[in-house]
Formats: C-alpha cells, structure tokens, sequence
C-alpha cells in the first residue's frame, strides 16, 4: 500500500509509509465495532441479525474497495485515503462480525472452530 502512495500520487516514502499506515490502525477499534454491530443487530433479530452483520459488514467492504479501485492519480491523494481507511474500517467490522457468529458453527467442537477463526 505504501508503494501504491509512493509510486501513484508520486510521494516521498516516508509520508507513503505513514499513509498506508493508517489502513492498520483501524485495528484499535473498528474490529470492536464490529463485534458490537454483530450484539445489537443479534439482541433485536436473534441470529439471522448477526448474519445481517456479517452481511453489511463485506457489503460495504466491497462498496469501499471498488471506489479504491476507481480513483486514478488526477485526483488528491487523501480521497484514496479516506476511502481506504473506509475500507478498513469495514474489512476489520467484518472481522468482528465473524467472533459473534463462531459459537453458533458447531457446538460440539466449539473449542476447534474458535481455535481456527481466531488464529485467521
């Protein structure tokens, strides 16, 4: 990503490095996010809400990856910013989404399947 600055909208490395940077710290809270979207949607709906979850969660994604995908170099660079850290922010909600729906997958072998999505 630090490259794509660098090399697209013709930056100094440092100031790439720091902007791709950005994708990353979305980690802080936005995965938390996601878990919380998964609890109300699952306290209003039971658990077709945690799927609802999951579902706007990696639409939105997709909505945010394909506007990345549509900014060329005539445009600043902090559109392509704000729009990957949109895009984070969802790809790390999808993440927590997922941590809601794993105890529902299979109960008598909870234990592995929570081993398996938690190690990614």
């Amino acid at each position: 990503l630090a490259t794509h600055f660098r090399v697209y909208f013709e930056m100094e490395s440092g100031s790439a490095s720091v902007l791709a940077g950005c994708f990353g710290l979305m980690n802080l809270f936005a995965r938390s996010l996601g878990g919380i979207a998964s609890d109300a949607l699952f306290a209003r709906f039971a658990f077709p809400g945690r799927l609802w979850a999951q579902f706007l969660s990696l639409f939105c994604e997709a909505v945010f990856l394909f506007a990345f995908a549509n900014i060329d170099n005539t445009q600043p660079w902090y559109v392509a910013l704000l729009v990957i850290i949109g895009f984070s922010v969802f790809v790390q909600m999808a993440e927590g989404t997922s941590y809601g729906i794993v105890p529902f997958m299979n109960t008598k072998q909870l234990a592995c399947t929570s081993a398996l999505v938690g190690a990614g």
